[in-house]
C-alpha cells in the first residue's frame, strides 16, 4: 500500500521516520520528491492524513480531463492546513488561488506551507468562512471536521464570515473546489450559487441532521443547475467527493 513516506526525498524519509519515532514530537519540515515542501504536526493534528489524501491518494485528482494552460483561477473553500493549495500550485501552474479558511491554528499551518514553497504571490487567503452572510460565526473545533454551527457549544471558536459571493465576485472560476463540513448547503441554495461561471465543481458533500441525504441532495441541485456529475474517488455514508461540470461542456473538452 503507497504510504506518503515513499514520496519524500531520502532526507525528509529518514527525518520523517525520525519524527514518527517521537512520542510527542514537534512539527516537521519534509520535501516531496514532486518538489513540495510541507510542515506537519504530530497528532492529534491531521496533517498527516490530509497529507496522505492530497499526495499519496490524490483525491483531487479529477476523473475527466481539465485544461491545465487555461486553468487561471481557483476558488478553495475550505483550505485546512494548506495541501490543497500546494496540490493546485503544482498541477495547474498558470492559476491563482482565491482560499478560505476560519479555522486560526489551520491558518497558521496554511501560511507556514504558503511560505515554504514560495507561493504568496499566488495564493489570496481570506481568513474567514464562506458563507452567504456577513459577520462573525461559531466554529466547532474538531481538527480537520471543524464546521460552522448555529448554536455554539461551550467550546466553539468565534471565526469572521465573509459573504462568499460578495467576496470571489463575477469573473468566472477555472476550479472550484468545497470542503466545508456542511456548509457546502447554504452556498448551494443560495440564488447567487446558479449565477457564477463555474467550468469544474469538487465538492465534499457530508451528511447531516439537515441533510441526512447529502450526496442525493447535492446531485439533484446540481443537476437542476445544469452540471453533470461525476462521483469522486471514493464516496462513503457520511461524505464523499463530487466533480461536476456545465453540462455539454465535456463534448468541448
Amino acid at each position: 500500500m503507497p504510504r506518503l513516506r515513499d514520496q519524500l526525498t531520502p532526507l525528509s524519509h529518514l527525518r520523517y521516520l525520525a519524527w514518527r519515532a517521537l512520542p510527542r514530537g514537534r512539527a516537521v519540515t519534509l520535501r516531496l520528491r514532486s518538489g513540495e515542501r510541507l510542515m506537519l504536526r504530530p497528532p492529534p493534528a491531521e496533517d498527516l492524513a490530509t497529507a496522505y489524501e492530497m499526495f499519496v491518494a490524490r483525491v483531487y485528482q479529477p476523473p475527466f480531463a481539465i485544461e491545465v494552460a487555461t486553468t487561471r483561477r481557483i476558488v478553495d473553500v475550505g483550505a485546512n492546513c494548506g495541501h490543497s493549495l500546494l496540490f493546485w500550485a503544482r498541477h495547474y501552474p498558470h492559476a491563482h488561488v482565491l482560499a478560505f479558511e476560519p479555522h486560526p491554528v489551520h491558518l497558521a499551518v496554511l501560511e507556514r506551507n504558503v511560505a515554504l514553497n514560495g507561493l504568496e504571490q499566488r495564493v489570496t487567503l481570506h481568513r474567514a468562512a464562506a458563507g452567504v452572510g456577513q459577520g462573525e460565526i461559531s466554529l466547532l473545533d474538531a481538527e480537520s471536521r471543524s464546521s460552522t454551527v448555529d448554536v455554539p457549544p461551550e467550546r466553539a471558536l468565534r471565526v469572521p464570515l465573509r459573504d462568499f459571493f460578495d467576496t470571489i465576485g463575477p469573473d468566472p472560476i477555472d476550479l472550484l473546489k468545497m470542503d466545508i463540513e456542511g456548509g457546502e448547503y447554504a452556498l448551494l441554495s443560495d440564488p447567487r450559487f446558479a449565477a457564477l461561471k463555474i467550468r469544474t465543481l469538487v465538492l465534499e458533500w457530508h451528511r447531516t441532521r439537515e441533510h441526512p441525504d447529502g450526496k442525493d441532495w447535492c446531485e439533484q441541485v446540481l443537476a437542476r443547475l445544469g452540471y453533470e456529475v461525476t462521483p469522486g474517488l471514493w464516496t462513503g455514508q457520511e461524505n464523499g467527493l463530487l466533480w461536476a461540470r456545465p453540462r455539454g461542456s465535456e463534448a468541448r473538452a
